[in-house]
């Protein structure tokens, strides 16, 4: 059963960091701020490792509901295949930006467990969309499914990577879309991309 008393505080902490900065999540900084409650906040919490771990641990609920509540049934295999990676490039980093590097550079083997966590759930989604797809004939029969999963996640995680693509200076929706049109096309039949053309002409 989800706590609510701990998901909202989690909610709140991570709208500080977003509106206040990072330096405002330290829980000596928290234990002040008016928008969080201390008595909450020492009922879950002791030192910052605990809030890193726990802000971890809701993102990853999070994107699992996600999932889990969403119908894919409907589609063929490329209609899903596009909901689907929409799906998983907006909440793929779902945490706040700021927090997430911070995180990742102050906690790093905590934050590799979640990422970890967080590609394993992309690599599943990828691998089921691949069978369907090959058995609609909308994909190659002679496809590696794990080694095409893999390498899309690769070029996912790329996206986020700032070094390479600094938000201040490239739209991410234009990379996704790129990357997207560019993955599609080099696993597709025929068939497949008769079909993909004619989406792009309706879109």
């Amino acid at each position: 059963m989800e706590n609510r008393e701990l998901f909202n505080l989690v909610k709140t902490i991570r709208n500080v960091a977003r509106q206040e900065g990072i330096d405002e999540v330290a829980i000596d900084k928290l234990e002040s701020n008016p928008k969080v409650e201390t008595s909450t906040l020492k009922k879950y919490f002791s030192d910052d490792k605990q809030i890193a771990q726990e802000i971890f641990k809701n993102e990853q609920q999070v994107f699992e509901k996600i999932f889990s509540e969403e119908n894919f049934e409907n589609n063929n295999a490329i209609d899903k295949l596009l909901k689907v990676s929409k799906m998983i490039a907006k909440h793929f980093s779902y945490l706040t930006p700021v927090l997430y590097h911070h995180y990742q550079e102050k906690y790093p083997l905590i934050f590799q467990q979640y990422f970890d966590q967080r590609a394993e759930s992309v690599f599943r989604r990828i691998q089921e969309n691949l069978v369907s797809g090959m058995q609609q004939g909308y994909y190659r029969n002679d496809l590696s499914v794990e080694l095409v999963a893999r390498g899309y996640i690769s070029r996912l995680i790329d996206l986020y990577n700032p070094t390479n693509f600094p938000a201040e200076e490239f739209s991410f929706d234009a990379f996704f879309n790129q990357m997207f049109e560019t993955f599609v096309l080099s696993i597709v039949t025929e068939k497949g991309k008769q079909y993909w053309e004619s989406k792009r002409e309706v879109n």
